[in-house]
């Protein structure tokens, strides 16, 4: 690993052990927060970046920062995390994303109980990435959720199975893609662009979830679940995504639906769930439904809007297992809207030049989308970096933005080597 922020070794003999921690958390907004919520609780938190340019290693609030810019899938990577995570001498280890988490859970026994790590039992983690295992939770829980099988089973000739058009297509289980990137959402009006798309991915048909798609907006709930039950609840819909027909939430506002909170809940409790989750639902403000589309098994992308509304959710992970007993609910602020500056600015981009939108969704004029775009800039929506206690990461994030206006890809929220972060994979 890169060293990038040299601790002062007054911190490390002055501070309790069960107090530093080692935050995996790569380059984005989401490991920032992370690091801040941390580090203003008075927590030494050291952080692991991808790059150089990874926005927590010039936070103020990072006690020391280092570059791991192999895979997590590197034999070498679980290897140096040991070797730093003993020599800074850590109780714990927090982390972002479902490639990081995977690597410390099948090393789990090189850590634990000396390293406590923030991560799921394989048991949970396995079910909660695995979409068809997902769906079918859902019908025998009474949760809604599309109508939908694999790509694989749909194909087949004479298959029974039946979609009404138009389709969303996803990908069921990330773990098996051995690298191979796929889009987060891809949609076909009819029999032509279904099997237009079959022929991209034919290959990995059954690890390809299709169903039908239902109208609305994305709504994420993160949810801190302790000791079977949740502790608190942050819940925001994505206003604004890049690229258009599907990818990160560039805008968000936070809100609160309860009947989704509960079905939330159910689920989670039903997998046995501990610690921290998203999940994503698919909502519909017309009519009030909303169907299951996702469990997110960590922080999810709109972290910064959580912790900016009041639900402190890193620092209230880490107290769950070092000091319960002065765990303290937060108020949750509604109606608290964020944005990724360069993200928000490559969707209007996008609006302007026609990308592709979801099916019936109506776009924006361009005056119009300008005009959304400009009224977001004043100070009733928050900037996911800006904050003037820790003002050097917004910087750093700006000018990596900057590099990639006009990008139709994922990569216009802060990615400085050009490839996505691993907490926002394409699904």
């Amino acid at each position: 690993m890169e060293l990038l922020k040299r601790p002062r070794s007054s911190l490390l003999s002055a501070t309790p052990r069960d107090r530093r921690v080692m935050a995996i958390c790569g380059d984005t907004q989401v490991g920032l927060w992370v690091v801040r919520s941390l580090g203003r609780a008075a927590l030494k938190v050291y952080a692991v970046c991808r790059t150089p340019g990874g926005l927590a290693s010039h936070s103020r609030y990072a006690a020391g920062a280092w570059a791991a810019p192999m895979s997590a899938s590197d034999p070498s990577f679980i290897d140096q995390v040991e070797a730093l995570a003993r020599r800074l001498d850590v109780g714990s280890i927090m982390t972002i994303s479902e490639s990081y988490h995977l690597a410390l859970i099948n090393a789990r026994d090189r850590f634990e109980p000396d390293i406590h790590l923030f991560s799921p039992s394989k048991d949970c983690f396995d079910k909660a990435i695995d979409k068809d295992y997902m769906q079918k939770l859902c019908v025998r829980l009474g949760v809604p959720v599309a109508k939908g099988t694999t790509l694989q089973k749909l194909m087949r000739p004479r298959s029974r199975e039946k979609l009404r058009f138009p389709l969303v297509l996803r990908t069921r289980n990330l773990h098996e893609m051995s690298g191979r990137s796929v889009w987060k959402a891809a949609y076909a009006e009819n029999e032509h662009q279904l099997a237009e798309l079959h022929e991209s991915v034919s290959d990995i048909a059954d690890n390809i979830v299709v169903q039908e798609y239902h109208p609305g907006v994305e709504d994420h709930v993160q949810i801190l679940m302790h000791e079977g039950q949740p502790f608190m609840v942050g819940d925001y819909i994505g206003e604004d995504h890049m690229p258009l027909a599907g990818g990160v939430t560039v805008q968000r506002v936070s809100c609160r639906h309860e009947q989704l909170i509960d079905d939330a809940v159910r689920l989670l409790q039903s997998i046995n769930w501990q610690g921290i989750a998203g999940v994503q639902f698919h909502y519909d403000p017309q009519t009030d439904e909303y169907i299951f589309l996702e469990i997110n098994p960590r922080f999810i992308g709109g972290l910064p809007t959580v912790i900016m509304a009041g639900f402190d959710a890193p620092f209230l992970l880490w107290q769950s297992h070092f000091e319960p007993h002065r765990m303290r609910r937060g108020r949750y602020e509604l109606g608290l809207r964020t944005r990724i500056l360069g993200g928000h600015a490559n969707w209007m981009l996008g609006m302007i030049r026609g990308d592709q939108l979801p099916p019936g969704q109506k776009r924006l004029g361009k005056l119009a989308a300008v005009g959304r775009f400009l009224w977001n800039s004043g100070p009733w929506t928050r900037d996911d970096t800006f904050w003037l206690r820790d003002v050097k990461p917004a910087l750093v994030d700006w000018r990596h933005m900057a590099g990639r206006l006009g990008s139709d890809t994922v990569d216009i929220i802060g990615n400085p080597d050009g490839k996505p972060e691993p907490a926002e994979t394409p699904r």
